[in-house]
């Protein structure tokens, strides 16, 4: 496995991504989420070397979780009342959206028989038109990657 780190100095910031190769595969893990006022939304540039530093390191930290194609480990931390959807998160992605059918019957199981959410699943991450992400596709996950 072997990566490599790309800048892009545009107006009206620095852009940073990080591809990841495994093999034949190439996974890019750019710019992570930020929850700024309960808003979760993908971070385009930076102004700011400090802030840069901050996301570099959350896109580093994220890095060993992400699979070869494109999921990103996470945790299913709350659900809505009629747990008809849920939200899961991660450094990388602090806040995401799951709509009940994301979550398999085995999962549900598990989860009120443990009486807690902090289940790990991969999730494919993806925005919504106003730029906050929500869970497009799950696999349940019983260990860490």
């Amino acid at each position: 496995m072997k990566a490599h780190i790309r800048f892009f100095d545009n107006y009206p910031g620095v852009y940073v991504e990080i591809i990841k190769e495994l093999g034949d595969k190439r996974v890019t893990i750019d710019m992570p989420y930020n929850l700024k006022h309960g808003v979760c939304k993908k971070i385009k540039y930076r102004h700011y070397e400090e802030n840069l530093k901050k996301d570099i390191r959350a896109m580093l930290s994220a890095f060993n979780s992400f699979t070869e194609d494109g999921f990103h480990e996470m945790e299913l931390w709350q659900l809505g009342k009629n747990k008809d959807y849920g939200f899961m998160r991660s450094e990388y992605c602090p806040k995401a959206f799951m709509d009940k059918n994301k979550i398999s019957e085995e999962l549900m199981g598990e989860i009120k028989r443990d009486g807690h959410y902090q289940k790990k699943l991969l999730c494919k991450v993806e925005t919504d038109e106003t730029g906050q992400p929500y869970v497009a596709e799950t696999i349940h996950i019983k260990n860490s990657l």
